[in-house]
């Protein structure tokens, strides 16, 4: 076994312990003048931008604050929600979970793990109508939680599909976002053949599809909201941000874009490596902050791929 094997199997194997043992791994709760929480397949990191984001950027910092692998990050008040793979690349058990942390001042505080025996293949979370929602993006479904944990029901409004299927039935949802009175789901469409662009799933308060919008982009993630409600996207194949208004920013050559936040002064962007799902864990990637004019400010190497990200 290489040492890259050797590194990924030793992480593997403390995630399904901590798993077992409903533990959540923190490395550094102290969350002081941080500014965004990106999640990745390395961990938890936070990142801090002199002056504020966009105010001036010219140095930040990163740090891990909480181990494991990660997708879905959601902050509900003084609240957040995290969805963590603790079955690593293994998609046959039910290892995924949601964990949450008060954010008591400056710290990440009372980890507890809420919710255990989710797919290993979800993605983004979110809370509408006062509930938890998770994609389960295998089962192209949506699990909904009270904000405690416990089970409400399965909404399901999207005709099953197996995750090899190339007929473009299995959709790969990733991205979920009240909108108004509606509910957004990207359909990320990346397994069609042939190719097929992404696109929006507009839902109504009973989770019925009343619209698929196509984007102008393929295998996109996020859906994000600047101040003035304008939608922005990840068109990540093309290493581009995308606004429902036809802005749109190049931001990177070689890697995909997924993983998106917006401030007022500043956008943030993830930038990950694109590799067969055995690989992924070792993979690296990065973020960008740009400021509002869509100018770049700055570029961090991460120790991890990210996969979503929120302003803090």
């Amino acid at each position: 076994m290489d040492r890259l094997a050797a590194k990924s199997a030793l992480r593997e194997a403390m995630a399904r312990n901590a798993y077992a043992r409903g533990e959540v791994r923190i490395a550094d709760p102290d969350l002081t003048e941080q500014t965004w929480l990106v999640a990745s397949h390395r961990g938890l990191f936070a990142i801090s931008a002199d002056g504020g984001p966009g105010a001036g950027v010219e140095t930040a910092s990163v740090k891990t604050i909480v181990y494991g692998w990660f997708f879905g990050l959601c902050r509900h008040h003084d609240v957040l929600y995290v969805f963590e793979n603790c079955g690593h690349r293994d998609r046959t058990i039910p290892m995924g979970r949601i964990v949450r942390f008060d954010l008591a001042g400056d710290r990440l505080a009372t980890p507890e793990v809420i919710v255990i025996g989710l797919h290993t293949n979800c993605h983004q979370i979110a809370v509408i109508d006062g509930l938890l929602c998770v994609l389960d993006t295998a089962n192209q479904a949506i699990l909904r939680f009270t904000l405690e944990g416990n089970a409400v029901d399965v909404q399901r409004p999207f005709a099953a599909a197996p995750p090899y299927d190339t007929s473009g039935a299995y959709l790969h949802i990733n991205a979920i976002a009240a909108v108004g009175d509606r509910t957004a789901i990207m359909l990320h469409n990346g397994k069609a053949i042939p190719a097929k662009t992404s696109e929006l799933a507009w839902l109504d308060r009973d989770w019925r599809v009343i619209e698929r919008q196509p984007l102008p982009g393929y295998s996109c993630h996020d859906i994000v909201a600047d101040e003035r409600g304008m939608l922005w996207h990840c068109d990540s194949m093309a290493g581009d941000i995308m606004a429902a208004d036809g802005t749109r920013a190049h931001v990177t050559d070689t890697l995909m874009t997924r993983g998106l936040a917006i401030t007022r002064n500043a956008i943030i962007v993830g930038m990950s490596s694109f590799g067969p799902r055995h690989l992924r864990s070792k993979l690296h990637g990065g973020v960008v902050i740009l400021d509002r004019a869509l100018e770049l400010r700055m570029t961090m190497v991460l120790d991890g791929s990210p996969t979503d990200i929120i302003a803090l």
